[in-house]
């Protein structure tokens, strides 16, 4: 057996890793919807993805998305609907809307408006369903964009809702 001789030492040429594009609050969901789920997902609340508060639909729950459209559109400066996510159970009367991580460690109670985190879990409507029957996104989830906890608090707080009125949400 022969040992080489040259001195020169060994060159490996590595082509570069590209790093994995940044994962969207949606491209995370998306993972948890399975096809043998048909495209639902069962998803952990209180952990790094989202909250939920729980509030009535109806007549109220849709004059509220419509404030908050308008609320954060004063804030992005954008057009069209701009309320953050929030998924519809028509059967049941209520809206669902996915709030920061950590929200219902500071959620202080009031009227029929609850948030929810660890340890309870959400089970969510494929990102396509927009429309009943059944559970369904009435805003659908886009990016890393998430509802805004404090102006959601102050909508359905009946001492100080902002705009139209106290008797505007009733």
């Amino acid at each position: 057996m022969t040992m080489p001789t040259t001195t020169e030492p060994r060159r490996h040429t590595f082509a570069p890793t590209p790093s994995p594009a940044p994962r969207t609050l949606v491209d995370r969901v998306r993972d948890l919807q399975g096809p043998r789920s048909g495209g639902w997902a069962l998803v952990p609340l209180g952990g790094p993805l989202f909250d939920a508060v729980i509030t009535a639909g109806g007549e109220t729950g849709r004059r509220v998305i419509a404030r908050m459209d308008e609320i954060e559109r004063a804030g992005l400066g954008a057009q069209g609907p701009a309320c953050g996510p929030v998924v519809e159970d028509p059967d049941r009367g209520w809206l669902i809307w996915l709030v920061p991580p950590g929200t219902s460690e500071r959620w202080r109670p009031h009227g029929e408006v609850a948030c929810l985190g660890r340890p309870h879990v959400l089970f969510l409507p494929p990102l396509t369903r927009t429309r009943p029957p059944g559970v369904f996104w009435r805003r659908r989830l886009h990016g890393d964009r998430l509802v805004s906890p404090a102006s959601l608090y102050d909508l359905f707080s009946l001492d100080r809702v902002p705009g139209e009125g106290r008797d505007a949400f009733r």
